[in-house]
C-alpha cells in the first residue's frame, strides 16, 4: 500500500494506492481466517457437558454430569468447574473434577450432592492441553443452565 499527495488545480488531496497483485494474493487468504474464527467459536464443542441430570440416592438428590470427548483428538490436564446457583443466580455450592487424559470416545464424569436452595448448574470453567505445542484452552463462566440441559441439544 502506498499514499500520494496528488496536486490538482490548486487542491491537494491524498489517495491510496493498493497494488491489485496485492488482493488477489490475499484472496486465498479468506477462506482460512473464515475457518480459523470458526474453530475459535466452537472450542466449547470440542468436550461438551454430555451429562447433566438430578438423581436420587439414598434419599439424597445428586447431580450428575459428564464431559465427553467426541473429536479424534487426546486432552490433557482436562479440568472442570461447575458451579450450582439458587433462583437468583448466585453460587451456593461447587464440584471440581479433573482427568489427567481424556481420550476420544471417553467421558469424565462427575458427581455432587445437590446444595440446599440450588435450582440451575453454571459451567464456570473448563480448561485443557493438547497437541505437541501443549496448546491450553481455558473457556468459561457459560450462561447459566437448568438442570436436564446438554451441550448439543
Amino acid at each position: 500500500m502506498s499514499f500520494a499527495l496528488h496536486t490538482q488545480g490548486g487542491l491537494r488531496r491524498w489517495t491510496l494506492t493498493v497494488p491489485v497483485w496485492t488482493l488477489l494474493a490475499a484472496t486465498p487468504l479468506l477462506p482460512l481466517l473464515f475457518i480459523a474464527l470458526v474453530v475459535v467459536h466452537s472450542a466449547d464443542e470440542n468436550i461438551p457437558l454430555s451429562q447433566n441430570e438430578l438423581v436420587q440416592r439414598d434419599g439424597v438428590t445428586l447431580w450428575q454430569g459428564a464431559f465427553s470427548n467426541p473429536t479424534d483428538s487426546e486432552y490433557r490436564e482436562l479440568a472442570a468447574t461447575i458451579r450450582f446457583l439458587d433462583a437468583e443466580n448466585r453460587p451456593v455450592g461447587e464440584v471440581r473434577g479433573e482427568a489427567a487424559v481424556l481420550r476420544p470416545g471417553e467421558q469424565m464424569r462427575l458427581e455432587a450432592p445437590l446444595p440446599e436452595g440450588a435450582v440451575r448448574m453454571q459451567m464456570y470453567s473448563l480448561q485443557w492441553r493438547t497437541g505437541e505445542l501443549n496448546t491450553g484452552r481455558l473457556l468459561g463462566p457459560f450462561r447459566p443452565w437448568e438442570f436436564g440441559y446438554r451441550q448439543g441439544d
